[in-house]
């Protein structure tokens, strides 16, 4: 959403938005008007139609504001509005120039507002439609002084919550933070559309797994990703839907931004690549540090200052003449120079303090961030990737594929190696497909595509041991969806599973082996008094046969069963 700030200092009458109030009622679809004490004027943000921000003046004041409109049934419960005032009245407090500020609350009917500082300027994710990547030192003229800001409101117990590239907005050239909240997750008065993929790929993973999980580090890290989101153009987080984004946000560790973007200083890139930890030990201590770590980050990555003081300024052997700086030389030397000759000067400069040694030094460290961030030839990327592929981690398998293989396929469609990257891809996309389906399926969690639920009944069949049955429901699979790149991963599962099934062979009705075999199995465990396990064979037999008409008596057979255990006292 944009804010805007007006051109007017802030009035000590804007602390009490809540003493004026009229009867009126908001609605999406009709005309806005009035609330309370403003006149409403128009939505603000990147996309009017999702925000609840509007432009607005205070009728008395005649000062631009930017106000939140919330919705609830009934104005909310007497306890949420207490805390909703509340939380105004702590945001009137934090004040700093690269936050919008926040001059307090109000209720009206079934609604209710936040007033905010009025920012004119675009938004930074308006900013990257037009640039998808910004240069590295415009990246810190932003996130320097957000850090700043962040510090402030971190201090008076404040944290934001959901920085992303639209809630940062360029006042000319100052960057604002706007839309401060206290607890935004379970607060009622808050914007019920839900996240989108791109919005969650610059939240934390402990905030992705709890969203109540905010904390300053918390910000710090969804800094850090907005500030890796500009320098390389694409999130730290990949994954083209909630799932897939919530899936690889506690595993994937993405590329360092200056092998992406290269003219990222490497300092640069490491102050990110903090931000950017999975453990939230391992991130800045707090803003102010990682504000103090952005700006040496800038005064390292700006230019050679060491060398070019040494060379302008102190005593060199190059500067002494013969005779008019025998003096000084004494001096410097601490000892006599009668048995000096004029062109015999002792060198008074510690070695490492020479310029020439400090010139080869620092071509040394060009040399050395050179040779890291080159980038890497087709052969070294599959060396690199089969290093990791060895480890046979879930991590490690990801990294390979994001870092290695999928470059590796962009960067080089015709080289050597591709056909092998693209199989290393499928039997990693098949490993991770497969593993988060047993997850859903330990925990009873809903299947989401076609892929999942085909292969999860042929799966069933396989386990109870009628192969020929999930042979069938395998080929089914590749059949329905072959043609269909987003089930790719199943479809190569299901491939395999075929091919394991061939292998052992299988006989013409064998479904009705199996079956009796299992009725068999339940009435020895019953006899033995197993009687939950005999009911489970029961029970299976009647889910997964019921639509077999090749075993229907052996069907009725289990539900008989099943009926006279039930009848049983």
């Amino acid at each position: 959403m944009v804010k805007i700030r007006s051109a007017g200092r802030r009035d000590a009458r804007y602390n009490d938005w809540s003493r004026h109030t009229r009867s009126w009622h908001v609605h999406d679809e009709m005309a806005r008007s009035r609330l309370g004490p403003l006149a409403l004027e128009s939505k603000l943000g990147d996309y009017p139609s999702q925000s609840l921000v509007w432009r607005a003046i205070h009728v008395e004041l005649r000062k631009p504001v930017a106000v939140k409109i919330f919705s609830v049934p009934f104005g909310g419960t007497a306890e949420g509005r207490q805390r909703l005032a509340t939380e105004w009245e702590k945001l009137k407090r934090i004040r700093h120039p690269a936050i919008a500020r926040c001059y307090g609350g109000g209720f009206e009917d079934s609604d209710a507002y936040l007033a905010y500082e009025l920012i004119d300027g675009e938004t930074l994710s308006s900013l990257l439609e037009r640039r998808p990547r910004l240069a590295w030192d415009g990246v810190l003229d932003f996130a320097l002084p957000i850090a700043e800001g962040l510090a402030a409101a971190h201090a008076r117990g404040v944290c934001h919550g959901a920085i992303c590239p639209d809630k940062i907005v360029f006042s000319g050239l100052a960057p604002v933070l706007v839309d401060m909240r206290i607890d935004r997750a379970r607060s009622s008065y808050r914007n019920p559309r839900p996240l989108t993929a791109a919005e969650l790929s610059l939240r934390p993973p402990e905030v992705i797994a709890d969203p109540t999980a905010v904390s300053p580090r918390s910000d710090l890290y969804s800094l850090g990703a907005v500030m890796y989101l500009a320098l390389t153009g694409r999130p730290p987080i990949s994954g083209d839907t909630i799932a897939e984004v919530t899936r690889n946000a506690t595993n994937e560790i993405p590329p360092k931004a200056a092998s992406i973007a290269m003219d990222c200083p490497v300092w640069v890139s490491a102050v990110v690549e903090q931000a950017l930890q999975k453990d939230i030990e391992a991130r800045p201590h707090d803003a102010r540090a990682f504000a103090l770590a952005l700006a040496e980050a800038r005064r390292r990555s700006s230019g050679l200052t060491g060398v070019a003081e040494h060379l302008s300024s102190g005593f060199s052997p190059l500067q002494v003449t013969p005779q008019r700086d025998k003096d000084e030389a004494r001096k410097l030397l601490g000892r006599e120079l009668a048995d000096l000759d004029s062109d015999d000067v002792p060198e008074a400069t510690a070695l490492h303090d020479r310029a020439w040694f400090l010139v080869g030094i620092l071509l040394l460290i060009i040399a050395g961030m050179l040779w890291l961030i080159w980038p890497l030839n087709e052969s070294q990327m599959r060396q690199r990737a089969e290093r990791l592929l060895s480890d046979d981690t879930r991590s490690s398998l990801h990294q390979a594929k994001t870092s290695y293989l999928q470059p590796m396929l962009k960067r080089f469609p015709e080289g050597d190696h591709v056909g092998w990257a693209r199989e290393r891809i499928e039997e990693i996309e098949m490993r991770e497909a497969e593993h988060a389906l047993s997850v859903k399926l330990k925990r009873n969690l809903p299947l989401q595509d076609e892929g999942e639920r085909l292969y999860a009944e042929a799966q069933r069949f396989e386990r109870f041991g009628d192969s020929a049955t999930a042979l069938d429901k395998y080929k089914s699979l590749v059949t329905l969806l072959e043609d269909d790149p987003k089930y790719r991963a199943f479809v190569n599962l299901a491939r395999r599973q075929t091919g394991r099934i061939r292998e052992q062979g299988i006989e013409a009705g064998e479904a009705t082996r199996i079956v009796k075999a299992k009725l068999d199995e339940a009435d020895r465990l019953l006899s033995q008094g197993s009687v939950v396990a005999a009911r489970d064979i029961w029970y299976s037999i009647v889910e997964l046969y019921g639509g077999n008409a090749d075993v229907a008596p052996l069907v009725d057979q289990a539900q008989s069963r099943l009926a006279g255990q039930k009848s049983e006292p």
